[in-house]
């Protein structure tokens, strides 16, 4: 079976289990033990290394499936990936240590520069905490961003600070407990901090072109992940409220029923337009007919296509947190919908709503991304959407 077919056989299971996922704020070790048996911590493991490396659009059906079930278990999985992708950029020698005991690798970070590396003999000496890294109590290694740092000076690349993604042992890093939130909280999304550690030089993402352009491609490709889970969210909810109404639920002093309702039904079919069309932003991303993406990458004119990406990863970005806030109405609606059974601890609308907004407070899925997108496709300073 694939990955996806795996997941899907899972859903039920993963459902049943979201409570405790909430509960523990983390995922059980009998359900991470299930996600991995499905596949779901190899999904972008390079294939040289015993991974399945799938395509994003398939990583991304993964997650949104997912989160039909459980918000915090998606973004987890989608999380997950995404750190494999980052330690994929690594030197050979570092990334072939890393699944040195097979691909089945939970790994975790920081995307966020909020750490210092300062230059010592043979690497780095690595400081800092870095809040929002989800799943690191799980974690066998962590990818932290860094400012460069040389004596007491930073290192700057152009006007802004050098920054440099470092790969540590779990060992050496200390998490500490701040994951105490609205929703998304089986995500185990603590900060971890790091007291002027060793990290050598080859466990660095590797310098070059190359190197930096996939792990900025596939930085911005994360933002996706978490529209991917916004998506599947919404699903489930707009899933609840039509069971609901389907069951004979009557409004409060209404002698109409929920489903005979005209309000009802034209409030939810719009609602189910609003995910559609989340849904469809979401995976005309990887359409180059759709996207143009030979124009995205040509920076020079000429019409090959050989410049920089940085306005395909603007439109990544752009693109997620268009489907993000979609999903997020989409979710809103139900709601609302649902009336006063939504508000009871226990129920899934209710989590479902917490999850997604919460999701839509993540900065790379925020309304900078529009303003960076828009910079670029003019030819101005995209700032730091680029």
């Amino acid at each position: 079976m694939t990955t996806l077919e795996s997941v899907r056989a899972l859903l039920p299971e993963v459902a049943k289990r979201a409570d405790d996922v909430e509960r523990d704020r983390g995922l059980p070790t009998g359900l991470l033990d299930q996600l991995r048996a499905a596949g779901c911590l190899r999904m972008a493991v390079p294939r040289t290394h015993g991974g399945s490396e799938l395509a994003m659009p398939d990583v991304l059906r993964v997650v949104e499936a997912l989160a039909t079930a459980d918000g915090s278990v998606a973004w987890s999985i989608g999380q997950v990936a995404l750190s494999q992708l980052i330690i994929g950029c690594a030197p050979p020698v570092t990334v072939a240590a890393v699944y040195a005991g097979g691909p089945d690798v939970y790994a975790a970070g920081a995307v966020a520069p909020k750490g210092r590396a300062t230059t010592v003999d043979d690497g780095w000496r690595v400081s800092g905490q870095w809040p929002f890294v989800t799943g690191c109590e799980r974690a066998s290694w962590i990818y932290l961003n860094c400012v460069l740092v040389s004596g007491r000076t930073v290192v700057m690349d152009g006007e802004r600070p050098a920054t440099r993604i470092m790969l540590l042992p779990v060992d050496r890093v200390a998490v500490v407990d701040t994951w105490r939130t609205l929703g998304l909280r089986g995500t185990g999304s603590h900060d971890v901090s790091v007291g002027q550690v060793f990290c050598p030089a080859d466990q660095a993402l590797a310098k070059g072109a190359e190197s930096a352009e996939r792990a900025a491609t596939g930085i911005a490709q994360s933002s996706l992940i978490i529209a991917a889970t916004a998506v599947g969210i919404a699903t489930a909810a707009l899933r609840d409220v039509t069971s609901l109404a389907t069951s004979g639920k009557r409004p409060a002093l209404s002698a109409t029923r929920l489903q005979s309702s005209l309000t009802f039904q034209e409030r939810l079919g719009e609602a189910q337009m609003t995910l559609q069309a989340a849904r469809a932003v979401v995976y005309a991303q990887f359409d180059d007919h759709y996207t143009g993406s030979r124009a995205d990458t040509d920076t020079d004119g000429d019409g090959d296509g050989d410049g920089d990406g940085a306005l395909r990863r603007a439109r990544y970005r752009a693109a997620a947190a268009q489907a993000t806030a979609m999903a997020a109405q989409a979710v809103d609606m139900a709601y609302g919908l649902a009336g006063g059974t939504a508000i009871y601890d226990g129920a899934t609308l209710q989590r479902r709503m917490r999850d997604v907004r919460t999701a839509t407070q993540h900065f790379v899925v925020g309304r900078n991304s529009f303003a960076a997108y828009g910079a670029l496709m003019v030819g101005a300073d995209g700032g730091s959407g680029a």
